[in-house]
């Protein structure tokens, strides 16, 4: 695309951490596609976005050599698992754990974290003010998900070092200071390092968790070698924490700035399971993916050669008005009722729709809806929420909260 674009893309700047919507919106209004450079362009709108999260023919390329968003760059440093693999080897990978995540074996998960969830909001209610990303957010899917891998919890700490060192690396590398650059294959070693003592262990002791399934898999079947088993590991970790973390701060952020959405979801919580896919609509965890072509496609009008590739701006579909009645609006009836509004994007469409929906969902429900009933006194502290530095996966660093009057 040779056209100059009619607007600057800027929505990554540090100083629109904390909104990037409207400079979303001012992306979207003037293009379907936004390019980025000759090989790179930008879906902006929501039809444009489904059309290729729905196509498998616009994916990775990694094992291809022909991404073209980090070239040269080893795929193995690239944060992701599966998350970054084609068929056939997504569909291998994918089939090993996705029992584990079905809505009926994670639904047996529920009094679990409806335990944890009270037990958090106990401590958080007898302190009254606290960060809730430490006091819940993070606690609470790093515990579910760390029980599924069974991770221990005395290693919780190190964990989330990986983790928010790997949620960097996922940012466009130009965004990238030189040392979150040098840090992100290293910090890639160490967690892998990590897992692989535990599955020596688990190898040795089988135990009732996934890391001993995929061990039992390997063993069994050999469709798994260990350098897929340590990235899987890493993916699901982090697939199953930072994402519901963020939704969790982010969605109480969004509503306690909406309070007449509280008191609607206090007064009608059967709206409860409706109003977190409004949540991911209106604050999506995951800004923005990538595809890339691996045949000729069309999108919008351009054809795309095999290796050009598509930055997905989900964040800016979610808000499409040609989708959404007035998106700028937090409502969390949009999803509810016999004609409820189209689907998001949050957690991706076709084969690479979010594995552990069902999950997130839960844990988030619960929390919410727990904290919501249990806390009439809950608000935003003086002290403003303090935004994380990173784009791709847009979350909170602190949210300080009141629980009581």
């Amino acid at each position: 695309m040779s056209a100059a674009p009619q607007v600057v893309f800027d929505a990554f700047a540090p100083v629109y951490r904390s909104n990037p919507y409207p400079r979303y919106a001012l992306v979207r209004e003037s293009t379907a596609l936004y390019p980025i450079n000759p090989q790179i362009a930008m879906a902006t709108r929501y039809e444009e976005c489904s059309a290729v999260l729905t196509d498998a023919l616009w994916g990775h390329g990694y094992e291809d050599g022909i991404n073209p968003f980090r070239p040269g760059v080893d795929p193995d440093d690239v944060p992701g698992s599966m998350l970054r693999m084609d068929p056939p080897d997504h569909t291998r990978m994918r089939g090993l754990v996705k029992r584990a995540f079905v809505p009926r074996n994670t639904e047996g998960l529920r009094p679990r974290v409806e335990g944890l969830v009270n037990e958090l909001i106990d401590t958080a209610i007898e302190a009254g003010e606290v960060d809730l990303m430490e006091a819940l957010a993070r606690p609470l899917p790093l515990t579910i998900i760390g029980d599924m891998l069974g991770i221990p919890p005395e290693d919780y700490t190190a964990v989330k070092k990986w983790s928010l060192e790997i949620v960097r690396g996922t940012d466009p590398d130009i965004l990238q200071s030189p040392e979150s650059l040098a840090r992100r294959p290293e910090a890639m070693r160490e967690f892998e390092a990590y897992f692989a003592g535990l599955i020596a262990q688990r190898r040795k002791d089988p135990r009732d968790d996934l890391l001993s399934d995929l061990c039992a898999a390997q063993e069994r079947d050999s469709v798994l070698s260990d350098r897929e088993m340590l990235g899987l590991s890493v993916g699901l970790l982090i697939g199953g924490y930072e994402t519901v973390s963020d939704l969790i701060g982010k969605g109480l952020v969004a509503l306690l700035r909406n309070p007449d959405q509280v008191a609607l979801w206090r007064s009608n919580p059967e709206l409860a399971p409706y109003a977190v896919d409004e949540l991911l609509r209106y604050e999506p965890p995951v800004q923005f993916t990538h595809r890339v072509a691996l045949e000729e496609r069309e999108l919008a009008g351009r054809t795309f050669a095999r290796g050009e590739g598509v930055v997905v701006l989900i964040a800016a579909a979610n808000r499409d008005p040609a989708v959404y009645s007035d998106p700028e609006r937090l409502d969390i009836t949009r999803f509810a009722g016999r004609s409820p509004a189209p689907r998001h994007l949050s957690l991706s469409e076709g084969i690479h729709y979010c594995l552990g929906a069902h999950l997130g969902r839960l844990q988030t429900q619960i929390a919410v809806d727990t904290l919501l009933r249990r806390a009439p006194g809950l608000s935003l502290t003086d002290d403003e929420p303090v935004w994380r530095d990173t784009v791709a996966i847009h979350g909170l660093d602190t949210l300080p909260i009141r629980l009581r009057d």
